[in-house]
């Protein structure tokens, strides 16, 4: 594939500016850029989503016209999305052959969907049952299941937006072996990720966006790390996992041999100023804990103590009043209203003090949201604008947000950096510092290793449920030692 200079506008913004690159088979072609340069809206003129304003692609060398997804499908363009794009309500076979199911005198053959699917999973080493309903998956497997989908069709490219995000080591291992295999047989693929370890690893060349525009292709061979945040921000980032020693002070949590639904006999404490990481593999208990921690579901065995005081939530609003907050694994499900303002989400939390006479004063609530979008500098500025329009990372930054002001102590943060640059990176462990600074205490879920890792003053593994190992200055043992405890090694 080729683009020549491709743009694309919108009313008010330039979302691309004359964009020209090459996809050659067997390669993959690293796209970077922060939140906002572009690469979204790459993603959908390449799959048929949007059209560009200007430029023409051409491919196999004939010029092309992408006007809707199944006119780019048909051409063997397929892409795996970071937010799952499937139905939840089907089986994960009836999910591989959606668009493509096998019918047998025009009823479908379920049985044979499933019994390939099954065979397909087992191939490639993902560890899930055809037969299940794939809203019944933690968001990790439900995107190996849209991987997989992708393997299936007579794709010729695949694009692979954040692949990763919700993926274990392992499993994220077993996704890179399924690329590898997919290049083999000749399929580009374009690979978009803010981990660049994995663009280390996987890709042959990387382009950057900045503001829409391409700055610079690289060979992965002939650059580094550095070079690529250069180009990327314009400037040196320095160190992303931004940490400050705090002093602890007093215990705000006590979590004594607790149980529930995927977790057993878990104790921890959180103090003021203190970071309590939590790392495992999918599947580990770590969401399933945090959950219970914050009132979505009942503890079956164990106590709690909060402030001094007993703790058992009945539901979201009592740990809510007790001074709990929970930025949640997925922001788009579970923490924002998509189709709402930035505002109205900044202010989720808060309209009872933003009343004026009983009713909700418009000036308090844009007071308070534009205050809020200038500290956390979220893009674009403007409070009205739809939360759904923004990027992933200011969507994030807007989740954050809706507790900054709360006055919640303990904050429960479960990926909190999944498919964000490393500037808005950097910006979210800032706001987490402040937060410590002011007496709060942080719970930190997370699999991405290098984070917990470094920001984690101690950190828990799990493993199946259960804790596997406790370390009160996890910087004092290697990644390797983590890791394997995170493996039941």
């Amino acid at each position: 594939m080729r683009l020549e200079g491709i743009g694309k506008s919108f009313p008010g913004t330039v979302a691309l500016d004359g964009i020209t690159l090459e996809i050659f088979p067997s390669e993959a072609l690293a796209i970077v850029g922060e939140n906002g340069a572009g690469k979204s809206t790459l993603i959908k003129i390449l799959t048929g989503a949007h059209t560009p304003t200007a430029g023409r692609i051409l491919f196999e060398g004939a010029e092309v016209d992408l006007r809707t997804p199944a006119q780019a499908q048909a051409l063997g363009l397929n892409a795996v999305h970071q937010e799952v794009v499937l139905c939840p309500h089907l089986s994960v076979a009836e999910n591989i052959y959606l668009g493509i199911e096998k019918t047998e005198r025009g009823i479908l053959d379920k049985a044979w969907m499933q019994e390939r699917s099954q065979e397909l999973l087992d191939e490639l080493g993902f560890d899930i049952d055809a037969s299940v309903e794939l809203g019944s998956l933690s968001i990790g497997r439900q995107q190996l299941v849209a991987a997989a989908r992708a393997k299936i069709r007579a794709s010729k490219l695949i694009i692979f937006d954040e692949p990763t995000a919700y993926l274990t080591r392992q499993e994220t291992e077993q996704l890179f072996s399924l690329i590898r295999h997919l290049k083999e047989a000749g399929v580009a693929v374009l690979y978009i990720s803010h981990r660049m370890e994995e663009i280390f690893e996987l890709c042959e060349r990387a382009c950057v966006l900045r503001d829409g525009k391409l700055i610079s292709t690289r060979l992965i061979a002939e650059t580094d790390q550095e070079q690529l945040i250069r180009d990327m921000v314009n400037r040196d980032l320095g160190d992303v996992h931004y940490k400050e020693e705090i002093d602890r002070g007093e215990v705000l949590l006590e979590v004594r041999d607790l149980s529930g639904a995927g977790f057993e006999d878990l104790s921890l404490t959180v103090r003021r100023g203190e970071v309590v990481g939590l790392f495992g593999l999918i599947g580990a208990g770590r969401s399933e804990f945090v959950q219970t921690v914050f009132g979505r579901h009942g503890a079956s065995a164990g106590s709690m103590v909060l402030h001094g005081r007993d703790y058992n939530p009945r539901n979201v609003a009592e740990a809510i009043r007790r001074g709990l907050a929970l930025i949640p694994e997925s922001r788009k499900l579970q923490g924002l209203c998509l189709n709402q303002t930035v505002e109205f989400n900044l202010n989720l939390n808060l309209f009872k003090r933003l009343t004026r006479r009983w009713l909700v004063s418009d000036d308090l609530v844009r007071a308070s949201a534009e205050k809020m979008v200038g500290s956390l500098e979220i893009h674009p500025s403007d409070p009205t604008v739809e939360v759904g329009n923004l990027s992933g990372g200011n969507q994030q930054k807007v989740v954050i947000g809706r507790w900054m002001n709360h006055g919640a102590e303990i904050f429960i943060f479960d990926e909190p950096t999944v498919g964000v640059d490393v500037k808005t990176k950097r910006q979210i462990y800032l706001l987490l510092a402040e937060l410590l600074k002011q007496g709060a205490g942080v719970i930190l879920v997370s699999s991405y290793l290098p984070e917990v890792y470094d920001l984690s003053d101690k950190l828990i593994v799990m493993y199946r449920g259960k804790m596997a190992r406790v370390f009160d200055r996890p910087r004092d043992v290697s990644h390797e030692v983590v890791l394997a405890a995170a493996l039941g090694e």
